[in-house]
């Protein structure tokens, strides 16, 4: 039976503030999802949004958001689930040989990453309308994508595959967020 995600892999998500102590991105390596859906986008789509110190939508965000880096860059990928894995398989190893177990749904066909880091946002009711807005520009634009999990936690890490010799092990990295 051919498996989505090997335990095994699962590593850690790189801690943003062990580069930048005063990052404006939360320091966890979970999302909570009650009766909402999830935004996963690049960070840059919402432009000024993250950095800001006193805008509301960047106080939820901030608040609420997980952010992702460290897994090689510039990138696109669908999004793929099966139960307990929400996919993002961006390393450069499947690129030749990638093949879905049969049970796996694709929940959005491409998410493309710019900046090297994606955002994981729940889309709570409380959310700024002008965040809301904006989102819905960018999943118009098709630089991000909505997509629906069941209610709970959701622990995200890397899937770190096997790299040759002298290559960079963060290009040979999936995103997984596991539902726990």
């Amino acid at each position: 039976m051919a498996v989505l995600v090997d335990a095994k892999r699962l590593r850690p998500i790189q801690d943003l503030h062990t580069w930048s102590p005063d990052c404006m991105v939360a320091a966890d390596d979970s999302f909570e999802l009650r009766d909402e859906s999830l935004l996963i986008t690049d960070p840059i789509h919402l432009g000024e949004t993250v950095n800001a110190s006193t805008d509301p939508s960047a106080s939820y965000v901030q608040r609420r958001g997980l952010t992702v880096t460290y897994y090689g860059g510039k990138a696109s990928c669908p999004v793929l689930w099966r139960n307990p894995y929400l996919v993002l398989p961006l390393s450069l190893s499947l690129q030749k040989k990638f093949s879905l177990p049969a049970d796996t749904e694709t929940l959005a066909e491409k998410i493309s990453c710019h900046s090297g880091s994606l955002l994981f946002l729940p889309l709570a009711t409380d959310m700024p309308r002008s965040l809301r807005d904006q989102i819905n520009w960018i999943c118009t634009d098709q630089n991000g994508a909505k997509i629906k999990l069941a209610a709970g936690t959701y622990r995200v890490f890397y899937e770190q595959l096997e790299f040759p010799p002298g290559s960079k092990k963060e290009l040979y990295r999936n995103i997984v967020a596991q539902k726990q």
